[in-house]
């Protein structure tokens, strides 16, 4: 039952919207790799999963009051973990959603995380965005000390350039806490467009067309 609570709370809010019908078609390469001059952003591995979690426990509270996702809560555990892992490579093999981490090339540490996963129904429903306009949503999370060093700029450069040169996707959406401040800015300062917000959710909303180089 507990376990049924933490996936219902922590995961599926993010994770397991209902699928727009062009997400994903069997025909497409899932891209595998992006490296910029200080970040690798490359899928996650059942290996990492205790890497993963000392990670994002490191910044508990920091990402807890800025992500508005209910998630990593100070009662986070390893076993709820490695459970968030495994849904993760489950829905990669199945092709519908792709979690990705963020290495720092220096030291090989993760740093953050990036999701790609279908458009949630509840944004048409409540915010008269059409699932139809957009292949995905786009989130991620860094890490405080990531975002002190000003990795966040060498981040938001090299996935603009990812989502152009490896992704088959038109048109994405970026969903963003209003508390996310450093997310905030970067789709601001960017050509990404502005959606509006959602009052309840507390969050804000652009669209970001993907040119093709």
């Amino acid at each position: 039952m507990l376990l049924r609570i933490f996936l219902l709370m922590s995961i599926l809010p993010l994770f397991n919207a209902a699928a727009a019908a062009d997400f994903w078609q069997k025909e497409w390469a899932v891209p595998e790799y992006a490296e910029g001059d200080s970040l690798i952003i490359r899928p996650i591995k059942r290996s990492d999963t205790a890497r993963f979690f000392h990670s994002y426990m490191t910044s508990q509270r920091w990402l807890y009051e800025r992500l508005g996702w209910s998630w990593p809560s100070e009662k986070s555990t390893s076993q709820q973990n490695e459970t968030m892992v495994n849904y993760h490579l489950e829905q990669a093999k199945a092709q519908t959603a792709f979690t990705y981490l963020v290495i720092d090339k220096e030291d090989k540490s993760i740093i953050g995380a990036v999701y790609m996963v279908p458009v949630a129904a509840s944004r048409q429903e409540k915010n008269g965005i059409p699932l139809t306009a957009y292949n995905a949503e786009v989130s991620w999370w860094l890490l405080k000390s990531a975002i002190d060093d000003n990795l966040h700029n060498d981040f938001f450069v090299l996935l603009k350039d990812w989502l152009e040169a490896s992704w088959p996707w038109r048109q994405v959406l970026f969903p963003v806490s209003e508390n996310n401040e450093t997310a905030l800015q970067l789709l601001e300062s960017s050509s990404a467009r502005s959606l509006g917000r959602d009052l309840d959710a507390e969050e804000k909303y652009f669209s970001y067309s993907i040119s093709r180089k």
